[in-house]
């Protein structure tokens, strides 16, 4: 029986498997939904049907938000020093993860008012900042191991995932918080990420590595090839990567991806329990159904779709879908009270979302090289994550001061700003697109060959 299990021990090897390469962004993913659901969209709807002005409620998604947009220096560090014997990204992975679960748990045990922003808003800020290097590191081993031709696919798993745990967090953050408590519920919502920790125990990313920095193990030769061990260089290829004109091109379509939730998520809780009179378990239930159904279309065909049509047209695509729907919902104000428009935009938006989303990270992995993967795919998604708090501030800025529809209008605004960009600009496309960045790259060390 030992033989038995040392030999299913030595199969975890992501390099060789690509089930594992699946399963274990499907885990990763869903657990770094549970910070997310929580902050975003549990607690801010605890805090609004306890009273909490919608200000209030912005301060703290903010705070939540601020971890995200800051990452890029997640990637620096990551690229720069790691423990080689466990792989290039392990390490990092599982130290935020571990770091994640002691958060939720130090929450439950202080058990903040729904009152205090302040504790409220270091607990959002902390576990966001937890998991965010977790993000940077699973985001990065997907650019080193994953082949191209597994890359669409692993976009639909990334945000079918991480919806698919913001739901679990959001729809049983909400119940806990509403019939147990904080204590209650910050405390049984630890034990997911805790679980998928163990689990990245037990992996390993290629042949020979260590499990833990006291177990047997070595480097493996091609991360020792590419580890980047000093800061000048790191900068230098960053540059180099980052100053391809198709690189810049991609900004803008980043920046304005996430403008509308971050306005939604500051907003949304008093829309639906102040305004249209829902309890706070009937919000959280719809956003989580919603991000289930979200997360199960992200994994089951939000990949094979992008496959099927193209980054390029999936991408005008969602940015023309989203931006008719936020302008029609700025011009729907006098139905706001109505559930059927409510769960309506509750559901296209996430849907709409999530495509764009799965359309653009292709792109994206597409011009990273693997010597700063974790650094510039990072600052990619920093860039996408600073529309949060512009998106919370845009939120204050106008239903705080009495004007909410304008909030629904300036993201139709930005969203046809992408469709036409989308339109326009010719990224990538396969292997043309890494044979494009490396010509522009001499020191990238290309897309690492399929190992299956």
């Amino acid at each position: 029986m030992a033989a038995t299990l040392a030999s299913r021990s030595g199969n975890l090897i992501l390099s060789t498997s690509k089930p594992l390469r699946l399963l274990t962004l499907i885990l990763f993913y869903f657990t770094q939904g549970f910070p997310v659901g929580l902050f975003f969209y549990a607690v801010p709807a605890w805090m609004s049907a306890n009273g909490a002005s919608t200000a209030q409620v912005a301060s703290v998604v903010s705070a939540a938000s601020m971890p995200w947009t800051i990452k890029l220096i997640n990637g620096f560090l990551i690229d720069r020093y790691t423990f080689l014997p466990m792989g290039r990204r392990r390490a990092w992975i599982i130290g935020a993860q571990s770091v994640a679960v002691l958060v939720l748990l130090a929450g439950a045990l202080v058990a903040p008012a729904a009152s205090n922003v302040f504790l409220l808003s270091a607990l959002a800020f902390g576990a966001n900042s937890a998991i965010t290097f977790q993000d940077v590191g699973i985001d990065s081993l997907a650019v080193d191991i994953m082949p191209d031709d597994e890359r669409a696919k692993a976009a639909g798993i990334m945000f079918g995932a991480q919806l698919l745990g913001m739901a679990t967090a959001t729809s049983l953050g909400g119940y806990l918080f509403q019939h147990a408590g904080i204590t209650v519920a910050l405390g049984v919502l630890a034990g997911f990420p805790l679980l998928v920790a163990l689990y990245g125990v037990a992996i390993r990313e290629r042949p020979g590595e260590r499990r833990l920095p006291w177990t047997a193990g070595s480097s493996h030769p091609r991360n020792v090839g590419i580890q980047v061990d000093a800061w000048r260089p790191l900068l230098k290829s960053t540059g180099k990567s980052l100053l391809v004109p198709l690189t810049l091109a991609i900004v803008p379509i980043l920046l304005l991806r996430s403008v509308p939730s971050g306005g939604f998520e500051a907003f949304h809780p008093a829309l639906f329990t102040r305004m249209a009179g829902w309890q706070i378990s009937e919000y959280t239930s719809l956003v989580s159904t919603s991000q289930m159904i979200s997360g199960v279309a992200g994994l089951l065909i939000g990949g094979a779709l992008i496959d099927r049509i193209g980054t390029r047209a999936g991408l005008v695509a969602a940015a023309s879908l989203g931006a008719a729907v936020l302008f029609i919902m700025g011009l729907a104000k006098p139905l706001w009270g109505e559930t059927w428009l409510l769960v309506s935009l509750q559901i296209s938006a996430d849907l709409i979302g999530l495509l764009y989303n799965i359309a653009v990270i292709p792109i994206c992995m597409r011009l990273c090289s693997p010597r700063v993967a974790a650094t510039q795919f990072t600052i990619y998604m920093a860039l996408g994550n600073f529309g949060r708090p512009i998106g919370a501030s845009l939120a204050a800025m106008t239903a705080g001061n009495g004007l909410p529809e304008w909030l629904y209008y300036s993201g139709a605004l930005g969203w046809t700003v992408v469709a036409v960009l989308a339109f326009m600009v010719r990224f990538p496309v396969g292997s043309q697109g890494e044979a494009e960045l490396v010509h522009d790259l001499p020191d990238a060390g290309g897309i690492a060959p399929k190992m299956d």
